[in-house]
Order: C-alpha cells, then structure tokens, then sequence
C-alpha cells in the first residue's frame, strides 16, 4: 500500500518573510495585499486586506480578512509588510527541496499569491532509509529547520489525510504517523473544521451541478453541514453517499471520501527545478554596495543551504536586480570550480557588481544558482590522502574573487614558438582516473641516486622581461645593469640564436645568453633588434 506524507508550514507569508528577513521573528507581523502597487507604498493602503498575521499579532485579536486600518486598531505597534512574491516563490521551492531530499515523487501546492506552504511526498518504502517511519518524519522537519522553517509533518495512507495530520501536527508542534490502514478510524473522531485545510481546495477546484448544487465555498458548506448536525467527520462519513451528492454536488461527493478515509487522489508528481532561486523585495531602494551585498549574502547563505539539501555544489550565480526605473539587469558571476563556501560566492559577486554597479537604485534582488555535482574524494590505496576537494574549490573560487576570473587557469603552451607566449585554459579538477594515472606516473619516477634526478639550476623567468644595460669589452659581456641587479660578468656563455617565426610580420630574432655576475646571480639575458632585456634568473 503508498504511503504519503505532507509538509506543512503554518503561516507560511509570515515565515517566508521572517526567512528573507529574520530580524522579525518574535514581532507581531501581518502581511497585507500590495494589490498592484510597489512595496514601499503598499503598506500605506489603509484599505489592503490582511493575507496572513504572525502569531503574536493573532494573540492581539488580528486575523486575516480584516484590513490594515483595522488590525492597526487592534494592535498600533503591528509590523505591516505587502506580500513578497518573490519571497513566498523561493520559500515553496525551498519546502521542495526538503521533499526531494527524501522522496523523488512530490506534489507541491499553492500559485503565486497563495500563501499557503504544503508539499505532498510519496514515502514508499522511503522508511527503510530512516530505519522507522519516525526517523524519516523527524529527518523531514530538521531538513526543513535548516532552510529556516518551522514545519508540521504527518504520514498516512491517503493524501487527503496526510494533509490533515500534518495540520494538526503543526499546530501543536509536532509529528503524526497514522497506522497502516487505519485512516478511517484516525479521522472519524475529528471535528468537522479539521476538513478546512482540503476543502477550501476541494471547493474551490470542483463546481456544482447546475440548479441543484451551485457553487460553494468551504465555509458555507459547513454552515449547512452543522445545521445538520454534522459535528464530527465519523458524522459526515455515515451519511448516504447518494444524498451527499445531491445536495452538495461534487465537492460533497469528495468531502465524504475524505472524512471516510476512502480518497484514492493520486500524487501530482511534478520534478523539481533544476536551478534554485532566492529573491526578495526591498522595502526602499538600494543605492550603496555594502547594502546590497548584506542582501545577496542572505540569498546565497539560502541557496547554499538548499544545495546541500541536494548534495551539490553551486557552479555559478546569475544576479538579477529590479531597478527603480523599471529596468532590469542581470550580472553573471562565474565559479572556477563548483564550490558551498558563501564567502566566495560573494566576493565574486561583489567584483562582478563592481565592475558594471547598476544605474539606479534597486528595489528587488534574485539570484539563481546553477547547481553541480560536487567531486568526491575517491581515496588512493597507494597514496597519502591529499586535500579535499571541496577545499581546492574553495581555494580557486577565492582566487578568482581576488585576482580576477581571467588571471585564474590551467597554463597551456599557445601556437606559436615565442620562449615567454602562454595561454590560460579553465582550471578543471582532475577526475578519479587523472589521479590514479597520477599516482602510477609517481610511481614510475626515478628514486634517489638515478641520475635523472641529479640536482640542477632551476630557470625563473621574469614576466614581463626587464630592460637592461649590458657593456661589451671585445665583444664579450662586461657588466650588467638592470632594476633590482647589476654587476661585473664573472662568466658568460653565448649566443644561442634564436630566429622563429620569421615568415611573419613580427619576427622573433634573438640572441641568448647566460651570465654570473658579482651580485651572486646566474641570468639569462637576449639581445633583439633593438636592445638588451634580463629574461629570467637561474635559481
């Protein structure tokens, strides 16, 4: 038999926004409709309905439906806040996340101006994983702390009653497992209002049928349903299917199946995003850089938390900023290697910022992560084991913040057959067979005593090349002079002539030589066409 399980997070506006904003935890808060308008002005509309209150607001008689006159009329102390689209977008998405850490089948619920946070997860079999159905709930509920959210979970048979278990559950703080089999007998003794939470769906999804069943809302239908005398859902499941179905239509028809236990709705398996977005609203324009990087390092730390849900890493972030004139623009920051460190993620968004900073203020801020399988560390039997990788990405994502996404590469010998030419390919991490063909290629080098490791003068070269001043005595180098050396010529040995690409406009004509001066230094310097340069130092 399936089994499924439904995550549900209570006031879910208020906590996508105390997610985005945490310095509101603990603050009466209610969160109104912007109806349009933009989010510094939408709190100012006397009018605007409240959409959703924070608990503390609720224990000051505020509750949704009323307007923002009338709950500050309640409480004047109240936190208003309009409803952040992208906020509510991101924390849905974030309730996926968990689901998907332990199930591959997940039913998400709500659109965008819905405020409700449930996802619904198949778990068969899934417990095995968890050792007991217990271990997989309470697995479910710190995943979904981690991402900021305080959530209710419950496991039942059907759906329809997962949904409500995992209401009551997070009411009271807790996690339901309903027996195998045993939905009926768990809902029977419930109240009628614990229908609430699937028949506001129920209703307004299905439609009646024409004259005698019109279409009706949740509330009215238990307005009628107690003028019966329908307390309880055991009250509800005793009544003849027939006679539901004629007064209530369809809608009826599907409460019974619900409050009998016997709702065979599938899941709606939807597969989740394969980028992950965090975005949020500004309650007044951003115009400084440190401003609006305390706000990207909020979405990054949410994003990173979500990619270790995932067991990935980030390869790279995509900013895109809404602009108080209506623009938008996007800035693209690219990662060396895939990497969950948060301190680089931002300084290489702060040095793309900073190399095109937006043309005005900016009234709301997205990123999107571009996900990417972390390396593992496959150990060598034969090897002393080496840093992680994750370390190593760390390491060329700071590097690349720091000196620039261009300065950071693999060096590869270019076309061409100038000594000093180079070129810079990405840096890729080496896969498990690079390395083992590493460790065999270590293996097979010369031991001690072979005369291929005989010691020998290592050649530094000097990038640019340094001008210098050389004085002839017949023809043979006397003195040296160049920034940073300089001195008699003990020894000389040349000219080792260089002539390369000599069918081109820009021939390379040269002549090397190598020379101890008195500093105590061994130089290689050449002579072109036009003077003498140091190219590198013998060390």
């Amino acid at each position: 038999m399936a089994r499924f399980a439904c995550l549900v997070v209570p006031r879910f506006a208020i906590a996508s926004l105390r997610r985005s904003e945490p310095e509101l935890r603990g603050c009466p808060v209610v969160v109104c409709d912007p109806g349009g308008v933009a989010r510094r002005d939408a709190a100012a509309r006397p009018h605007a309905r409240i959409l959703d209150v924070s608990a503390e607001a609720a224990r000051r008689g505020v509750t949704p439906g009323l307007t923002v006159v009338q709950a500050l009329a309640r409480s004047s102390d109240l936190t208003v806040r309009p409803l952040d689209r992208e906020a509510l977008a991101a924390g849905r998405s974030a309730l996926v996340d968990v689901a998907s850490s332990v199930s591959s089948r997940i039913e998400g619920e709500g659109s965008d101006d819905d405020v409700r946070g449930t996802v619904y997860l198949d778990v068969t079999g899934s417990e095995r994983l968890f050792e007991t159905p217990g271990g997989l709930m309470a697995a479910l509920v710190q995943r979904a702390e981690r991402i900021g959210f305080e959530a209710g979970v419950a496991i039942a048979d059907r759906k329809a009653t997962a949904r409500i278990a995992a209401g009551i559950a997070a009411r009271r703080g807790e996690a339901i497992l309903v027996a195998e089999g045993g939905d009926s007998a768990w809902l029977a003794p419930r109240p009628l209002v614990a229908l609430g939470p699937v028949a506001d769906r129920v209703c307004g999804e299905l439609g009646g049928n024409g004259r005698r069943a019109p279409r009706r809302t949740w509330p009215e239908v238990a307005e009628e349903l107690a003028r019966l005398g329908i307390a309880r859902l055991a009250d509800l499941a005793a009544l003849p299917i027939a006679e539901v179905v004629s007064r209530f239509g369809a809608p009826g028809a599907r409460l019974w199946r619900i409050a009998a236990g016997a709702d065979d709705s599938p899941l709606a398996a939807v597969p989740p995003a394969l980028e992950l977005v965090e975005g949020t609203s500004l309650e007044y324009g951003l115009a400084s850089l440190e401003s609006l990087l305390f706000v990207v390092r909020g979405l990054v730390d949410r994003l990173v938390a979500r990619l270790r849900l995932r067991g990935l890493a980030c390869r790279g972030l995509v900013l895109s900023f809404a602009l108080e004139d209506g623009a938008r623009v996007e800035r693209e920051v690219g990662v060396l290697a895939p990497t969950c460190d948060v301190k680089s993620l931002v300084l290489l968004a702060r040095s793309a910022i900073e190399a095109a900073p937006p043309h005005a203020a900016i009234e709301a801020v997205r990123a999107t992560a571009i996900p990417d399988r972390a390396r593992p560390d496959q150990l060598d039997l034969f090897r002393a084991a080496g840093p992680p990788p994750a370390r190593l990405a760390t390491a060329l994502a700071r590097l690349a913040a720091l000196c620039g996404q261009e300065r950071i590469g693999r060096p590869v010998a270019p076309a061409g057959h100038r000594p000093e030419a180079f070129g810079l390919s990405p840096f890729a991490l080496a896969a498990d067979g690079d390395r083992s063909n590493a460790g065999r290629s270590e293996a097979a080098a010369p031991q001690h005593g072979d005369v291929r490791t005989a010691a020998g003068l290592a050649l530094r070269a000097l990038r640019p090349p340094r001008p210098a001043e050389v004085f002839l005595e017949s023809g043979r180098i006397a003195y040296v002079r160049a920034p940073g050396l300089g001195g008699r010529a003990l020894g000389a040995a040349g000219p080792w002539r260089l002539d390369a690409e000599w069918w081109s406009e820009t021939a390379c004509r040269r002549d090397y030589w190598e020379v101890q001066l008195s500093d105590g230094g061994v130089y290689r310097l050449f002579h072109d066409t036009r003077r003498w340069w140091v190219d590198g130092v013998y060390d």
